[in-house]
C-alpha cells in the first residue's frame, strides 16, 4: 500500500484482486445493526467485557464442560510427567538408569537418548489426544460463540423475572444451548479441520525435535519443520478469522464461501490477523511458563479464558466484516441495482413518441 499526493492510500493490484475475490453476503443479524461504538475496537472489547462479565463466566463454565476431555488428558499427562508417561507407555515399571551409554555396563540400565524417545512419544500421544477430541470442544464454542456474536452486535438476550428483585436477567443459559443447537455443524467442522492441521503441523515439529536429540537431523528435517510451523501458523490464522463467520453468515453463506474467505482475510491482513492470533491465543501460551504462575493462569482461564477468546475472535470477525465484507456487499448492491435497471431499459425497448396532428 502506498500514499498518492491525495494523502489516500492506493492499494496494490494484488490486494485488489485478492479483494475482489471475496464471496459477499448480508450478516445474519437477528435485529438492526446499531449505530457506530465511540472508540476503537480495543476500547469495545474492554467495555465489552467488562458490561457482560456475568454472561461471559457463566457461557465459560459451559463452554468448559466441553473442554473437560482435554483438560484431563493434558493434566494427566503434566502431573504424572512426559518421561514417566512414556516408561508407562514402554510397560517399564522401574525408574531405568540412564548411564548405559555412558560405558558402565549395568544391564538395567536405559541410555539417555532411548529415554528421550520415550518422552517425545508422549507428547505425540498427547497432541494426537488434543487433535481427536477438539471437535468436542467445537459444540461448546458454538455455544460461546453466539453468546459472543450477540454482545458484539448488541443484540438482546432472551430474559426472565428475578423472583427477588423483579429485574429482567439474562437467560445465558439457554442463549448458550440455543447456540449450540443452531451452530454446532459447522463449528464442529471447523475445529475438526483444524485437528487435521494441527496434528499434522505438530508431528512434523516432534520429528524434528526427535531427530535433533537422536543426532541424526538432516536438511529433510529442518526443511519440515519450516513446513510444519508455517502449517500451524496459517491454519491457526485461518481457523481464528473462520470461527466468528460460522454464526456471523449463518444461512446468509455457503460454509465453503466463509472458508474461502478465512484465507482471503489471513493473506491479505496478514499482519493484523498475526497479531490478533497472538492475543487470542496468549492464555494458552502462558500455561507453558511453569511454576506458580501457570496455576494461576489456569484459573483464570477456568473462569474466564475461553470465552475471553471466544469474544476476542467475534470482535475480530465484526471488524472485518463492517470494513471489508459489508462494504464491498454495499458496492455490488449498488452495481447490481444500476445493472438491473439498465436491462429493464433494454427490455423495454425504444420510447415511439406519437406526433401531435396540426
Amino acid at each position: 500500500m502506498a500514499n498518492t499526493k491525495n494523502g489516500e492510500k492506493k492499494v496494490s493490484a494484488l490486494k485488489l484482486a485478492l479483494l475482489r475475490s471475496f464471496a459477499l453476503a448480508p450478516e445474519a443479524r437477528n435485529e438492526e445493526k446499531k449505530g457506530e461504538y465511540p472508540g476503537g475496537r480495543f476500547k469495545r472489547f474492554k467495555d465489552m467485557f467488562k458490561a457482560n462479565s456475568q454472561d461471559l463466566m457463566m457461557a465459560n463454565v459451559l463452554t468448559i464442560l466441553f473442554a473437560l476431555p482435554i483438560i484431563a488428558v493434558v493434566m494427566f499427562i503434566t502431573i504424572l510427567g512426559a518421561e514417566k508417561f512414556g516408561y508407562m507407555l514402554e510397560s517399564i515399571t522401574e525408574t531405568p538408569y540412564l548411564m548405559s551409554g555412558l560405558g558402565f555396563g549395568l544391564s538395567a540400565g536405559a541410555s539417555i537418548a532411548s529415554a528421550k524417545v520415550m518422552m517425545l512419544m508422549s507428547y505425540r500421544i498427547m497432541v494426537l489426544a488434543i487433535a481427536v477430541l477438539l471437535p468436542v470442544l467445537g459444540f461448546g464454542f458454538a455455544g460461546a460463540m453466539y453468546i459472543s456474536q450477540k454482545i458484539v452486535w448488541g443484540e438482546k438476550f432472551l430474559t426472565k423475572k428475578d423472583k427477588r428483585t423483579g429485574a429482567d436477567v439474562n437467560r445465558t443459559i439457554t442463549e448458550f444451548f440455543n447456540g449450540v443447537k443452531i451452530y454446532w455443524k459447522e463449528m464442529v467442522l471447523t475445529f475438526a479441520l483444524y485437528a487435521v492441521f494441527f496434528a499434522g503441523g505438530a508431528e512434523l515439529i516432534l520429528e524434528f525435535v526427535g531427530a535433533l536429540w537422536g543426532g541424526y537431523a538432516n536438511v529433510g528435517h529442518y526443511f519440515a519443520v519450516v513446513i510444519g510451523a508455517i502449517i500451524l501458523l496459517l491454519s491457526t490464522m485461518i481457523f481464528v478469522n473462520l470461527v466468528p463467520q460460522v454464526v456471523s453468515y449463518h444461512k446468509t453463506m455457503k460454509y465453503a464461501e466463509k472458508l474461502k474467505n478465512a484465507f482471503l482475510y489471513t493473506i491479505t491482513f496478514f499482519v493484523p490477523g498475526l497479531f490478533m492470533t497472538a492475543f487470542t491465543f496468549a492464555p494458552i501460551a502462558l500455561m507453558f511458563i511453569g511454576g506458580f504462575f501457570t496455576f494461576i493462569v489456569i484459573i483464570i482461564c477456568m473462569s474466564v479464558g475461553l470465552c475471553y477468546m471466544a469474544l476476542l475472535m467475534a470482535n475480530y470477525g465484526d471488524y472485518n466484516s463492517e470494513n471489508v465484507l459489508q462494504v464491498l456487499y454495499a458496492q455490488s448492491q449498488v452495481v447490481e441495482t444500476r445493472k438491473s435497471k439498465k436491462d429493464k431499459k433494454t427490455q423495454q425497448g425504444p420510447v415511439n413518441y406519437k406526433k401531435k396532428k396540426k
